[in-house]
């Protein structure tokens, strides 16, 4: 008889347990499974092209990262944008890829940088729920991931998606729905990893012959590859300019030198977008989105000699960076730049974007610390610095696999478990 009431009551005790947890439950705000877009930064690459098939952006010599977080459950995709091109430009390109429809760079724009208004067609989108809506009439939104000068294209990305441009819009009666605004609610979160909101101290030593010299190489190498039957191998995207012709199965490009000096004088360039000058004006486009979370994450890889009290490059640093740009922002004297202002706060860097300067958030906009406990939308969420990350370890880049896996792993788990 005791142990039939104890059955009993056990059993009332686990049922009320169960509903009060399933009250709980219901009370609180639930998390997302929306999937995740990737943007690479200067000179990347995405899906799509076929050096990423053996060495992936997103995990370049540490395996694919995107593999591994597809493994944990998330929906991953990785847009392929013009690896040389302005942030305005690669907006373009990435609304195209993931509505799977033709680039319009906008009619106003083309005319005043002299190239063309229409890129290439894509005949899928690249994320098939961009922008749809789910069983309960639900927008299913997209989490942007972008590193470098990927982070800058997804913030113009998310401004002009949500507030359009009515210079374009009104130019043309057939100008891009991208143009039209309205549609920031497609976006769940934006994500920076070391971008260079406010420009690069490298970029914008306009007298520094060295680095003037490897960009005009960069530009020369990518001329010729993309008018070769390498083109598909990695694919430079700056057709609109005239560098190669499209589809890709032609070669007649008009490329040149003279078309190289003009790319380098263009003020529709990564080159010039990656200037303090440059970084300010496309600011002055960008806005915020209220109703999208922001992150930013920053890393420096420097360190101060206790004889001398001046920041070094870490030995660690990506060679690339070591022997060339970092020890440049290193030794800045804080003057400023193309009449831009900028303090010696610059010199803390990560090889190629100073953490403090440019990184955290874009001037201006609203920022706060990350408070895992109070996560704002519409804020810059600013997290913690990464310390001995170079600018290329967010790639994988001879970086420790574990570590890069379990960091994007973080940022997933992080943007998840927000409410929509």
């Amino acid at each position: 008889m005791f142990k039939k009431a104890f059955a009993v009551f056990f059993s009332f005790v686990i049922a009320l347990l169960s509903l009060s947890a399933a009250a709980f439950a219901g009370s609180e705000e639930q998390g997302t499974d929306y999937p995740f877009v990737f943007v690479h930064g200067l000179m990347g690459w995405g899906e799509g092209q076929r050096v990423d098939e053996f060495m992936p952006y997103w995990g370049t010599t540490s395996g694919s990262v995107v593999k591994y977080l597809e493994r944990q459950g998330y929906d991953v995709y990785t847009a392929s944008v013009g690896g040389a091109s302005s942030a305005w430009d690669r907006a373009c390109e990435l609304y195209a890829q993931l509505t799977g429809t033709t680039v319009d760079y906008g009619k106003a724009h083309s005319e005043k940088y002299g190239h063309a208004r229409f890129g290439r067609t894509y005949d899928e989108p690249l994320c098939p729920t961009f922008g749809q809506t789910d069983e309960n009439g639900d927008i299913i939104k997209i989490n942007l991931v972008g590193h470098s000068m990927g982070g800058v294209t997804i913030r113009m990305f998310a401004s002009i998606l949500e507030y359009g441009v009515p210079e374009e819009a009104e130019a043309c009666s057939d100008a891009s729905d991208f143009f039209k605004g309205g549609k920031g609610e497609y976006i769940h979160s934006i994500t920076t990893l070391s971008a260079p909101h406010n420009g690069s101290l490298a970029a914008d030593r306009e007298n520094d012959a060295f680095i003037n010299m490897m960009l005009h190489l960069f530009y020369y190498l990518w001329g010729v590859l993309d008018n070769t039957p390498l083109r598909p191998l990695w694919d430079i995207q700056l057709e609109h300019f005239g560098f190669t012709d499209y589809p890709a199965d032609g070669f007649d490009g008009e490329f040149s030198i003279e078309l190289i000096n003009e790319m380098m004088n263009s003020e529709d360039s990564a080159y010039y977008d990656l200037t303090l000058k440059g970084a300010a004006q496309a600011n002055e486009k960008i806005k915020m989105v209220d109703d999208v979370y922001y992150f930013s994450y920053s890393s420096e890889c420097v360190f101060e000699s206790p004889v001398t009290g001046k920041l070094y490059p870490e030995p660690t640093m990506n060679p690339l960076f070591l022997f060339t740009t970092s020890p440049k922002i290193c030794d800045y004297d804080g003057s400023g730049q193309g009449g831009v202002p900028a303090d010696e706060s610059w010199r803390l860097n990560d090889g190629i974007v100073s953490t403090q300067g440019s990184a955290m958030y874009p001037e201006g906009e609203a920022h706060t610390d990350f408070n895992p406990n109070c996560v704002e939308k519409g804020v810059w969420n600013v997290m913690p610095v990464v310390e001995s990350m170079d600018h290329t370890d967010y790639m994988g880049v001879f970086y420790d696999p574990i570590k890069i896996r379990k960091f994007y792993k973080d940022i997933c788990e992080l943007v998840c478990s927000l409410p929509a």
